[in-house]
């Protein structure tokens, strides 16, 4: 499926390309706007991919080449073609490496060949791309659950097989001993009973699975004092899309990643759920996502949408309420904002909750609004 989004401000000719393209049956239209900045903040704030923007050339505030720049600059995986009434600008367009360049009234033959060009330069077919894959669904962001290939929610009949199939999943296929798993989740308690404990999560857990046509999932060994492991693939995982889509913004730098990870992330990793030995990968998923939340508040400053940028700020202070370079940030953004009297105000809780701190060194309110940009 290929996704667009078009911007117009003439409403009849935005409303023709809308038509035109709900007549290709591989394209789903995520927006018409009639403003750059419409345009331009749905494309700052939404995590669904992108694949085309139709951009009309000459518009009030910002013109479209000027916002053809700020979309590569926070999402260069997006491809642009320009539409307009004048030719004088096509030169202009290959500054941006313009996909196509769409003379008005739009034909559906022009948007044809614009799609071609699509596939093209893509080096591959693009309504390929987000075909889902069936099979085993793995959640581990949020309440632990798992949904098998026919969309169904797996159901325990007990809370210690759920924790243990968690338990096998959060080990990614490694053999874990017998002596560990009971150490992990039966902590301090009798080892012969905690022994019979295992042995029943075990056979229970294996009746669950079964039950929803997983047979032969957790692998036994009997070396060393006896091991199991977790035997699967699932199709999907949603930890692992959280790693693939940090480190693809780690390489590219578009915000698309970044959206796209911190709503996988959603409350946290295994969040509620009270299982001790998750903790240390909590933590290090924790790091991560903040230091995710703090590159997309960048991405909003330097793009000057300061309104949007107080929501993940927010975000971000809710976890590190502790760290001074946090609030001096939050402290610039409100500056950046014109919000002089709530920035002062702030400043003010903040020195409160950090009196004594190595960290209160970093608020210093004078430093922060003589430059609040230089926090970003």
């Amino acid at each position: 499926m290929i996704r667009v989004v078009a911007v117009d401000d003439e409403m009849p000719a935005l409303r023709r390309v809308g038509k035109l393209l709900e007549e290709f049956e591989e394209v789903r239209v995520c927006g018409l706007f009639d403003k750059s900045s419409a345009l331009l903040e749905y494309a700052l704030t939404e995590p669904e991919q992108i694949d085309l923007a139709l951009l009309d050339m000459e518009m009030p505030t910002l013109h479209g080449l000027e916002l053809a720049r700020k979309l590569r600059e926070c999402r260069p995986e997006i491809q642009i073609a320009f539409l307009t009434a004048h030719e004088e600008f096509a030169k202009d367009a290959f500054e941006v490496e313009a996909l196509d360049y769409l003379l008005k009234p739009v034909m559906e033959e022009d948007l044809a060949r614009t799609f071609r060009r699509l596939a093209k330069r893509s080096g591959h077919d693009v309504a390929d791309e987000y075909e889902p894959e069936r099979g085993i669904s793995v959640y581990g962001f949020g309440p632990f659950s798992v949904t098998s290939d026919s969309g169904e929610q797996i159901r325990f009949r007990n809370s210690k097989s759920k924790e243990l199939l968690a338990y096998l999943h959060h080990h990614r296929g490694n053999p874990v001993s017998k002596a560990q798993i009971m150490e992990d989740l039966w902590y301090g308690r009798d080892v012969e009973r905690t022994q019979v404990n295992l042995h029943s999560t075990v056979y229970q857990l294996r009746k669950d699975l079964e039950a929803f046509g997983l047979s032969e999932v957790i692998g036994q060994s009997k070396i060393a004092g006896g091991s199991y492991s977790l035997v699967w693939s699932p199709a999907f995982d949603d930890v692992v899309a959280y790693g693939n889509e940090e480190r693809l913004f780690r390489r590219t730098s578009s915000l698309t990643h970044a959206l796209r990870a911190v709503q996988l992330y959603g409350g946290g990793y295994l969040v509620g759920s009270g299982y001790g030995w998750a903790a240390p990968r909590q933590a290090e998923l924790e790091l991560s996502y903040t230091g995710l939340l703090e590159a997309i508040v960048d991405t909003y400053v330097r793009q000057r949408r300061y309104d949007i940028a107080l929501n993940p700020m927010q975000k971000w202070a809710e976890l590190l309420p502790l760290s001074g370079r946090l609030h001096a940030k939050m402290i610039a953004l409100l500056l950046l904002m014109d919000r002089e009297a709530d920035a002062k105000a702030y400043c003010e809780l903040a020195t409160e909750l950090l009196d004594g701190a190595d960290e209160l060194a970093d608020i210093d309110y004078a430093r922060v609004s003589a430059d609040p940009k230089a926090l970003f």
